[in-house]
């Protein structure tokens, strides 16, 4: 597989090391011979999409990301993440808007 081009179509490194089968510091390695410029900590910018909108709408209808985790079988970072994209809000564990950061 190009590591290059998974890399480039913005997957991070962890999301190429899964795809090829290897663990974060071969893909890493991988990468750099490839001659691939590694993205800032943080990669680009999620955009929303058809996924990360109907995730959304579970969300905002009442689900936990646990729950949707569970209910779909994505990885907790990659609904949460999804759900950001998409503009919405996280709750506390009591179901209330989170309080922001001061």
């Amino acid at each position: 597989m190009d590591v290059a081009a998974l890399y480039d179509e913005g997957l991070g490194i962890r999301g190429v090391a899964e795809e090829i089968g290897c663990c974060y510091s071969a893909a890493r390695r991988q990468l750099l011979a490839a001659g691939v410029k590694l993205r800032e900590s943080g990669g680009r910018p999620l955009e929303p999409d058809p996924l990360a909108e109907y995730l959304a709408g579970r969300y905002r209808r009442g689900e936990s990301l646990r729950a949707l985790e569970a209910a779909t079988g994505y990885k907790y970072g990659f609904i949460r993440t999804r759900v950001l994209a998409a503009g919405v809000e996280l709750r506390d564990q009591q179901g209330r808007p989170r309080k922001a950061a001061r």
